[in-house]
């Protein structure tokens, strides 16, 4: 893959992360809007489980299948068969674990306010979710970033079109949310099918098992670290969850969904760099000192703007209910601008495949927000939380530079931003201006 390839598929998976981030802020303003604080905050624990146990036994397909069709583009038909049968697999495994968890007599804290309705529709979209995304994920690991932005967009837009027909309709409840949410999956596994219609098949062959092995082991080892980043990231939501009112959890939602927004450019570059790295590592690597340093300086700097509209947005567009989500917002994105640049980082372990660095990183800073999180919340309830995601953040952005500096042999000043960071970034802005602009003019 060329530099203007990967600079085209940083552009292309940019441009859906902003649509994409866009139209889901849409969707938590409206539903936070129509549902008020404790049903948002109601409707939050509803999909935590889905969000989270899909993650956990995913078995790592959205690392593999990120790689693996890069590096054994011969093999993506039985790529294609591992991630249905893994899926069904997990899927079931998930549904087991959501059961357990409500039929026994254990505490629940604030969801045992879930109805007998809301479970089962919570457990329903687990299967609906995973599907989708492992199918998505393939279809980047194939090297269709434009379609897998196209998946990813069409599922977000079902959904906000199926919430504004029922709004016109009648009245928003949670239970109503949940089902167009499992509708909404449909339009992305029916998609993601038609892309990856080459590498159909459900054949098992003699070559199989051994592929399916080491794309386990290898997918499980960073699926390790992953999970711990995940519960990292909703950690703090599942123990307000059992440590504060439903209001505030809504609240607090609203806040750490605004704030991931800020990952943008970090996840377009980290989603497009990988599959790049892995397709030629040993030619790459050389580019990801600059590479993180650029998107470490452009998060940086879009901190306070961001800031400002994201407080703007709680403030004019859901009003007094949701203020209290403003300081933690404030204090959750300083975390997130120090933490995204560290997916480039991360990316690169994955590409060399030492995937044990990633598995220290996750399961030391989840560990440390936990405590955190136990210590700060009785205290602070939602800015307790924020605080401790954010102190962790940081401890995670500094392992990673540690560890990158240690086997790359790369010296940690070239990982600092410098004066030509700046010139660079903003000479690509105007040359990016430039473009946009004589394409206007040729139009017209």
């Amino acid at each position: 893959m060329s530099s203007a390839s990967l600079k085209k598929n940083i552009g292309t998976q940019l441009t859906g992360n902003v649509l994409f981030s866009l139209l889901m802020a849409a969707v938590a303003l409206l539903t936070a809007r129509l549902l008020g604080p404790a049903d948002r905050g109601l409707l939050r624990l509803a999909q935590l489980f889905p969000l989270i146990l899909s993650k956990i036994f995913s078995f790592g397909l959205e690392t593999s299948n990120a790689a693996f069709p890069g590096l054994y583009p011969e093999r993506r038909r039985e790529l294609f068969v591992f991630t249905i049968l893994l899926s069904i697999v997990g899927a079931a495994l998930a549904g087991l674990v959501q059961y357990l968890f409500f039929a026994l007599p254990i505490p629940k804290g604030q969801f045992a306010a879930m109805t007998g309705g809301l479970i089962i529709l919570s457990i329903a979209y687990t299967p609906f979710f995973m599907l989708a995304q492992n199918l998505m994920t393939l279809v980047r690991g194939c090297g269709q970033i434009s379609r897998s932005v196209r998946v990813q967009l069409i599922q977000t837009v079902s959904l906000l079109i199926l919430l504004l027909v029922f709004l016109i309709r009648g009245p928003l409840t949670v239970t109503t949310v949940m089902v167009l949410s499992i509708l909404c999956c449909l339009p992305g596994i029916g998609l993601a099918l038609r892309y990856l219609r080459p590498y159909l098949n459900l054949r098992w062959t003699a070559q199989s098992g051994p592929l399916l092995k080491k794309t386990l082991r290898f997918g499980v080892q960073m699926s390790l670290s992953h999970i711990a980043g995940f519960l990292l990231l909703y950690q703090d939501q599942f123990m307000l969850g059992f440590m504060a009112p439903l209001e505030q959890l809504g609240q607090y939602m609203i806040a750490a969904s605004l704030a991931e927004r800020l990952r943008l450019l970090p996840n377009a570059v980290s989603m497009a760099f990988l599959p790049h790295l892995s397709s030629d590592l040993k030619n790459r690597q050389a580019e990801v000192p600059q590479v993180f340093r650029l998107t470490c300086l452009f998060t940086l700097l879009s901190l306070v703007p961001y800031g400002c509209v994201g407080t703007a947005a709680i403030w004019f567009l859901l009003g007094k209910p949701y203020a209290g989500a403003i300081a933690p917002f404030w204090i959750l994105i300083a975390g997130v601008a120090v933490v995204s640049a560290a997916d480039i980082l991360a990316g690169d372990m994955a590409a060399r495949q030492k995937p044990k660095f990633s598995v220290i990183n996750g399961y030391l800073t989840f560990s440390l927000n936990l405590v955190l999180n136990l210590l700060l919340i009785p205290l602070w309830t939602i800015i307790g939380a924020a605080v401790a995601s954010t102190l962790s953040y940081l401890f995670s952005t500094l392992f990673w530079v540690c560890c990158y500096h240690r086997q790359s042999g790369t010296p940690l000043r070239r990982l600092l931003i410098g004066p030509e960071d700046f010139r660079c970034l903003f000479q690509s802005a105007a040359e990016f201006l430039r473009r946009r602009s004589s394409k206007k003019s040729a139009e017209m």
